[in-house]
């Protein structure tokens, strides 16, 4: 009865933003608390037998966040509970090695891979249920109201009549509310959208600075010198272990073990055959782009960085802890970096004129000179 219920309930059409502010905050607080600890020489709060664990923090912060969105109303209630829940499941899922061990293991060392894997599981449903379909009339209707009713609250801000307008655009003109609506949201007097904060200045600053260096010709040059120097010392590392090539005797300090196929482990094993796998969707990619097929090559690129993300970075994760992150940082900049090239790309093809049709045996016109 209830899955039924949840089935028909209308969905938030700033699903993707409330999400994306979940995972920011959950991420934050766990690489926060991870930063700390290690900083810190992992203390423990509490005395005379008590230990206050990252646990119950993290149920403090949700059970604020529930009662936030069972008690209030409005898109800043739910902003500010979508940033309370995403800091209280960062705290909670820090303790995940405790309770998947017998000794209450925090530094379990596939912990910080599972939690990783978590966090992927996460944002991978997370997108594919923005994009199962697209709101219907009736969601968007339901939307269109919950922004006009911002009104009572103060003020009626631009932005958000805006949004309303644009939502009751798309829906059909027979709905019985269509028109009652978009008579209300025109008639109620609104005021200028108030500056942003300082951060999302700053935020928004760096953004559309670094979009303006992915228009120049410099910045496509420097992106691909870094996925071919990327992908070499990922390539290097494999034909290293692979062929076990390692110091001479002469060369390895003391107690030096040479490494070689043979004493990996299963997490070594795959890592390597995933950044292998990488390596070559990258030099696939090269070969495309110098045959002047961007787009083809740039679709590799994300590829290998996809595969980098979602498989290599789980094994690094179980091998390295959470000193992993630089790593993934750099894969996910790269990630940004190619796609904006990949947008670029399209539209410039897009804009291109049409390359002029031949008839059947008409011969190319003789170049000049």
């Amino acid at each position: 009865m209830s899955v039924h219920l949840l089935q028909r309930a209308p969905r938030n059409a700033d699903l993707g933003n409330l999400h994306l502010t979940f995972f920011i905050a959950a991420i934050a607080t766990e690489l926060c608390i991870r930063t700390q600890l290690y900083l810190t020489h992992y203390p423990q709060l509490g005395g005379s037998g008590l230990h206050i664990a990252h646990l119950l923090w993290g149920g403090v912060f949700m059970v604020a966040a529930l009662a936030i969105l069972l008690s209030l109303l409005g898109r800043r209630a739910r902003q500010v509970a979508a940033l309370l829940a995403g800091v209280g499941f960062g705290f909670f899922i820090d303790e995940l090695g405790k309770f998947i061990t017998a000794d209450n293991d925090y530094f379990y060392k596939p912990a910080a891979g599972l939690i990783y894997l978590i966090f992927i599981g996460l944002y991978l449903g997370s997108r594919a249920y923005q994009r199962h379909r697209g709101l219907d009339d009736d969601e968007k209707v339901r939307n269109a109201v919950e922004l006009i009713g911002e009104a009572t609250r103060g003020p009626f801000k631009e932005e958000y009549r805006d949004q309303a307008l644009a939502l009751l655009a798309d829906v059909s003109p027979a709905h019985p509310l269509r028109a009652q609506l978009i008579a209300l949201a025109e008639e109620i007097d609104t005021t200028p959208n108030p500056d942003p904060p300082w951060f999302r200045r700053f935020a928004d600053a760096v953004a559309d600075r670094y979009r303006a260096w992915s228009e120049q010709r410099w910045f496509h040059a420097v992106v691909i010198v870094v996925f071919a120097g990327w992908a070499l010392a990922g390539a290097l590392l494999v034909l290293g272990l692979v062929l076990s090539v390692t110091f001479h005797d002469n060369a390895a300090h003391p107690g030096f073990e040479q490494d070689s196929m043979l004493h990996l482990n299963f997490l070594n094993v795959a890592s390597l055959g995933s950044t292998a796998v990488s390596c070559v969707l990258v030099a696939i990619g090269m070969a495309r782009l110098w045959r002047g097929d961007r787009l083809e090559a740039y679709a590799l690129f994300t590829r290998a960085l996809l595969v980098s993300i979602f498989v290599t970075r789980v094994f690094t994760f179980v091998e390295s802890q959470f000193g992993a992150t630089f790593g993934l940082a750099i894969d996910v900049m790269m990630l940004i970096s190619i796609q904006l090239m990949t947008a670029q790309e399209r539209r410039q093809q897009r804009s291109a004129p049409p390359a002029p049709r031949r008839l059947a045996g008409e011969s190319a016109a003789p170049a000049p000179g």
